[in-house]
C-alpha cells in the first residue's frame, strides 16, 4: 500500500519506557499532521489519547459511553465511567445529599466531610431535595481559598517537579 487513507494504530507504546513513549507520541503527532492520513488509535492510556486525538470514542464492555473531543471528555463527561476514565489523576467522587434547590443553584451536604456544604450551579434540571448524589470534581479544583472547607489527613504525597498531589481519604474510610 503506497498511500493509505487509514491507520489502525493498537497500543503501539505499551511495551516502552517512559522517556521512549513521550518522544513516540511527538512522531506519532508529527506524523498524523505531516501525512493528513485518518489514523485510528486503540490505547488504555489516557494521556496517549487526551494528546494524539482529535476526537475519542470511550468504549466500555464494547458499549459506546461517550464520544467527543478530548476537553468535551474531560470538561463534560456523560457518566461517572467518563468522569473517572479522562484525566490524570482521576476525579474525585464525593456522596452527597442535596439540601436545598434554588433555581439552578443546588446545595449539597457531604456526610464524610462533616456535613460540608457545597453550593453548586447545575445545567440541567436540578435533583429533588433529599436526593442522593454524587459530586465529581477534578483535582485542580481543589483551592485552599474556596467556599468549601473539607478536613482530611494527606496520607502520601506525590511531587513531580512544577506539580505536587495529595492523596487522601474522606474520615468515613
Amino acid at each position: 500500500v503506497r498511500e493509505p487513507k487509514v491507520f489502525l494504530f493498537d497500543e503501539p507504546l505499551s511495551n516502552l519506557d517512559a522517556e521512549l513513549r513521550v518522544q513516540m507520541r511527538l512522531e506519532i503527532a508529527k506524523l498524523h499532521a505531516d501525512l493528513g492520513a485518518t489514523m485510528i488509535y486503540v490505547t488504555h492510556d489516557q494521556v496517549e489519547a487526551m494528546t494524539l486525538a482529535d476526537k475519542i470514542v470511550v468504549l466500555r464492555a464494547g458499549r459506546v459511553e461517550q464520544f467527543g473531543s478530548p476537553l468535551n471528555l474531560y470538561d463534560d463527561p456523560d457518566n461517572i465511567f467518563v468522569a473517572g476514565f479522562i484525566g490524570s489523576p482521576k476525579m474525585n467522587f464525593l456522596n452527597g445529599e442535596v439540601k436545598k434547590v434554588s433555581g439552578q443553584k443546588v446545595t449539597i451536604v457531604l456526610p464524610d466531610f462533616e456535613n460540608a456544604k457545597v453550593v453548586k450551579e447545575v445545567k440541567e434540571t436540578p435533583p429533588a431535595e433529599g436526593s442522593t448524589v454524587t459530586l465529581g470534581i477534578r483535582p485542580e479544583h481543589f483551592d485552599f481559598d474556596g467556599d468549601t472547607k473539607i478536613n482530611m489527613k494527606i496520607d502520601v504525597v506525590e511531587h513531580l517537579g512544577t506539580t505536587s498531589f495529595g492523596y487522601a481519604q474522606s474520615g468515613a474510610d
